[in-house]
């Protein structure tokens, strides 16, 4: 055992008090133009960029000219609602804005189509032409859930918002401070989305909506109970109910929820439920797309051949005319807040009747008719200034996929931030959620600062890093200065950390340097000289670079370097791409069992693992698809053209046997039995193709079949969408 070194030196990995500026150029103290600014250490991140929608115009937008906007280093927008993403076009094609914007796949595929929709009906107001929309698609860039990316040295992690579609919270971390900003949030699950998810890390500053500050949504059994009785009530009167809604979020939510009402009550059916948005029934397409990010429920559904968004009880609407004589009915119109198009045209034809009833199920933004009617005003005015009667019955259901109280309370008492920024809520609602946030932060003896900055307004936040390490071994032979730079390993290890090197890791820590030896079999029909040419002209052929040789191996020093060990076969040929990757091809052997492949070895480090990505892409191209893919399938589709469904099983069957071949090695396909069984090193997996099951008794290695099978299933069957015209 080598002998411990003495040598020992505290050092400050980082201590400096700096502060962090949150600003809202909008949602600070309001509901809509959610737009918010935060700066630390030279890097900022503008957090949405929305519009009010209880306003017009260029007076609908953040406060964008009051912000250097060339000096943002990135955008990220949390879901595709208006008051959350309405502004990225102008942000984009009419300011001096040159960072990088991201979203969610499914976010960017609806923003396309609502924006495009709001540029058409803004008419004398728009923002911005549908050409900018185009424009700005090109420069949005997607991220997936809990896929942390680094931009310009900041780390940033989506997460499940819960909220539509799509919707994410972002955790941005710059220089050891975390700040999460939540958006529009929901910690429940609904009938299409699941909750919320929990980050696994602690923020210093969340930064959460405050909707409806301390209200309380209720079970949700019993709101759509109350939801579907008071429905039934009017049309069964003779009256007609208007629901307007978010075109895309909640209308997909309540649509489920009526399609199954009018299901299980034959007396209703003759009764239309219209849906009168094309915004709505295109973003349909984008649903069944994204499934995967969608809950249980709906994944179990498709995965059984049932589209839940194909309803049968719901019609198709194409402006409100069709509907002045049709009697009672069920209208799901755009927009949520009344204060124009489809919803606003009927609300004012149908307001004087005392039989209707309209019922505002999502949150309605102070401002806007839909917010001022539920104080049950006698009369409203009409966009003409006629004065009208308000006879019909107006009813607040909420569905609103916002978190309540009780939801943000136990979000943050799990997360245990020190800082919550409060956002996205009007001004007495925040201040009752202050008021009982900080109540129970002092009861209980949290250490939480409560925030709640007006729109325009900055709060600084100090943030101080503060990390002391021992710096043993040979790195603390010389005393470190300051501003030196110091490179080692540092280990997390009792009271204090350890900045070591890596060679004195087993002197000082009960941990040892090793490495980790990779290995990847590739299915290749092609002869090894072929193989060998293709991998030469790659590495050798490129001059100026410092080329990497390809030099051949014995087959038993090959062996040798494998972590399998054994003899290889006589036949078995081996090259080495630079002392880094050991290349073995083993001809295929019906004897044995498998066919020609080709095995990559090599120990894992930024180095190899680059030269094995480049090899196995010279590889892969030289393979092709894998052998008797392409005789399965055109079996597959003779006799799908033939209408013989057992005879497109079976080769369904022998096709997936083929592409499980290619990723795991040899399988047996069992016609007779709907099996097809397969052996990765040494644990047997059986695969029931007829019901999509797996069994294995090594867990890990049935998730990874499973995920294989589920792939092969959906790109075999695509869930296709009908839609009647």
């Amino acid at each position: 055992m080598a002998k411990r070194r003495a040598s020992q030196e505290l050092v400050d990995v980082a201590g400096d008090v700096s502060s962090v500026r949150i600003t809202p150029l909008g949602a600070g103290q309001e509901v809509g133009r959610s737009c918010i600014i935060m700066e630390y250490m030279g890097k900022r991140v503008m957090f949405d960029c929305g519009i009010h929608p209880g306003l017009q115009g260029e007076n609908s937008l953040p406060y964008l000219t009051n912000e250097d906007l060339d000096e943002l280093d990135v955008a990220l927008i949390t879901h595709f609602h208006l008051d959350h993403c309405a502004a990225v076009p102008y942000l984009l094609c009419h300011t001096t804005f040159k960072g990088r914007i991201f979203m969610t796949h499914p976010t960017k595929a609806i923003f396309y189509t609502l924006v495009s929709d709001f540029a058409n009906l803004s008419g004398e107001d728009a923002l911005y032409s549908k050409k900018d929309v185009e424009a700005c698609m090109d420069r949005i860039e997607v991220v997936d859930f809990d896929q942390t990316i680094l931009v310009d040295g900041m780390q940033i992690t989506p997460y499940r918002a819960g909220h539509v579609l799509g919707a994410a919270m972002f955790m941005v971390e710059v220089a050891g401070m975390r700040c999460l900003y939540t958006g529009d949030y929901s910690r429940v699950t609904d009938r299409h989305l699941s909750a919320a998810d929990m980050p696994p890390v602690t923020p210093h500053i969340v930064i959460v909506e405050s909707t409806y500050g301390t209200q309380l949504h209720g079970p949700r059994e019993t709101r759509e109970r109350l939801f579907t009785e008071s429905i039934a009530r009017t049309v069964r009167s003779g009256g007609r109910v208007l629901l307007p809604i978010v075109a895309i979020g909640r209308a997909q939510e309540l649509l489920l929820l009526l399609d199954e009402y009018w299901a299980r009550h034959p007396q209703l059916q003759g009764i239309p439920i219209y849906q009168a948005s094309g915004v709505a029934r295109k973003a349909l397409n984008v649903f069944a797309t994204y499934v995967a990010m969608m809950n249980q429920d709906i994944q179990k559904a498709i995965q059984f051949h049932r589209n839940p968004f194909h309803f049968k009880h719901v019609q198709v609407l194409k402006g409100g005319a069709a509907i002045d004589d049709c009697g009672p009915c069920v209208v799901m119109a755009t927009p949520s807040m009344l204060q124009s198009g489809l919803s606003r045209d009927l609300f004012e034809a149908w307001c004087e009747n005392s039989h209707n009833t309209v019922i505002i199920a999502d949150f309605a933004v102070q401002g806007t008719l839909a917010r001022d009617i539920l104080a049950s005003p006698t009369h409203v005015m009409s966009r003409q200034g006629v004065k009208l009667p308000l006879r019909a019955k107006v009813e607040a259901i909420s569905f609103s996929a916002h978190a309540d109280f009780d939801q943000t309370r136990q979000f943050l008492e799990e997360l245990a931030p020190p800082h919550v920024v409060l956002v996205h809520g009007e001004f007495n609602e925040m201040m009752r959620l202050r008021t009982a946030l900080e109540r129970e932060a002092t009861q209980k003896g949290w250490d939480r600062a409560l925030h709640t900055p007006k729109t325009d307004s900055s709060i600084y936040i100090p943030f101080t890093q503060q990390h002391t390490a021992a710096v043993r071994g040979r790195l603390a032979d010389e005393p470190a200065k300051a501003g030196q730079a110091l490179r080692g390993v540092l280990v997390q290890q009792g009271a204090i950390d350890q900045i070591l090197h890596p060679e004195d890791m087993s002197t000082f820590t009960k941990l040892t340097v090793g490495k980790v030896m990779h290995r990847q079999a590739v299915a290749v029909s092609k002869p090894f000289s072929e193989v060998r040419l293709a991998l030469e002209v790659m590495f050798e052929g490129i001059e100026g670079s410092g080329c990497l040789p390809v030099k051949s191996v014995q087959p038993q020093a090959a062996a040798g370097s494998s972590s399998g060990g054994g003899h290889p076969p006589e036949d078995e040929q081996a090259v080495c791409i630079g002392d880094i990757v050991m290349v073995r091809h083993r001809p295929g052997s019906p004897a044995l069992g498998y066919e020609s492949h080709v095995v990559l070895e090599w120990a894992g480090g930024s180095k190899g693992d680059v030269v094995a990505d480049a090899v196995l892409a010279v590889l892969l191209q030289a393979a092709g698809e894998p052998s008797g893919a392409a005789k399965a399938e055109a079996a597959r589709q003779a006799a799908l053209a033939a209408g013989d469904v057992a005879g497109a099983l079976r080769a369904e069957m022998q096709l997936a046997g083929v592409l499980l071949a290619a990723q795991f090695g040899p399988v047996e396909v069992l016609e007779a039995a709907g099996q097809i069984q397969l052996q990765v090193d040494g644990a047997e997996v059986v695969v029931d193709h007829v019901h999509g099951k797996v069994t294995c008794a090594s867990e890990p290695l049935r998730v990874r079949v499973e995920k294989v099978l589920q792939r092969i299933t959906e790109a075999l069957r695509p869930c296709a969408l009908d839609f009647e015209d």
